[in-house]
């Protein structure tokens, strides 16, 4: 089961547009790193610029999220709202 998915292409740009996706998924990320907790879905995540790399670690999913998902599903959607951003799966 993945808890930890690693993203490489992350523009500044491409980033914030990211942020949009997922806030609107209701994952709100706050700044370059941080920790998200919504609705019983849990993950540490950190942007960096310089390498152009986002990773997100230690996603965890509780009642009542974990009725509808696992992290590997929550890995699954983030992959695909990099993706569409244009950003790449490491």
């Amino acid at each position: 089961m993945a808890n930890s998915a690693t993203y490489t292409g992350i523009t500044p740009d491409l980033y914030n547009n990211l942020k949009g996706k997922l806030g609107a998924a209701g994952i709100e990320l706050a700044g370059n790193s941080g920790r998200v907790s919504k609705q019983g879905v849990t993950a540490d995540y950190a942007y960096e610029e310089n390498s152009q790399t986002l990773q997100i670690n230690n996603v965890q999913v509780s009642f009542p999220a974990s009725m509808m998902f696992s992290p590997d599903k929550i890995i699954q959607k983030i992959d695909e709202a990099v993706r569409s951003a244009g950003g790449q799966v490491a």
